[in-house]
């Protein structure tokens, strides 16, 4: 048995794969924004061809404002974690009231946690985080605790 040459028989190239027009098709250069398969290499892959011309520029402002989102988002995520480890004191301190014991060493510690409490970005974080650390003013006051 023979093998089948597939340049003989004119079939050659016909898993490529391009897009762009119709007019493209035979030409060598595909058109604006194109995408073409090149031929495969002799591993039997192939090789995506997009020219560098048509990679797009990013201004400095641009790439600065991405890197200002990605800090405000920082701080939302520290305030956020924040915020829950001051509503497990917050439930630390209602199981020790329920349970007839000492509340001293939960105030402290949410005093200690008021102390650190971090500023949100995101407007509707900081209003709920707010809300928070005011009730935790409340019980510090109520129960007289120590903390801001």
């Amino acid at each position: 048995m023979t093998p089948i040459d597939p340049a003989r028989l004119g079939t050659a190239g016909t898993g490529r794969v391009r897009a762009g027009s119709a007019a493209a098709g035979s030409g060598t250069q595909p058109a604006a924004g194109g995408f073409r398969v090149t031929a495969e290499t002799p591993s039997g892959t192939a090789e995506a061809a997009i020219p560098l011309g048509e990679a797009t520029p990013v201004s400095l402002g641009v790439m600065l404002a991405a890197e200002a989102l990605d800090r405000d988002a920082a701080h939302d995520r520290a305030a956020r974690r924040h915020g829950l480890v001051v509503l497990a004191g917050l439930t630390a301190l209602q199981r020790a009231l329920l349970a007839g014991g000492d509340p001293v060493i939960a105030l402290d510690r949410l005093g200690a946690l008021l102390a650190d409490m971090p500023q949100a970005v995101d407007p509707r974080l900081a209003a709920l985080l707010d809300s928070v650390v005011l009730r935790v003013r409340i019980e510090l006051a109520r129960l007289g605790g120590t903390g801001g």
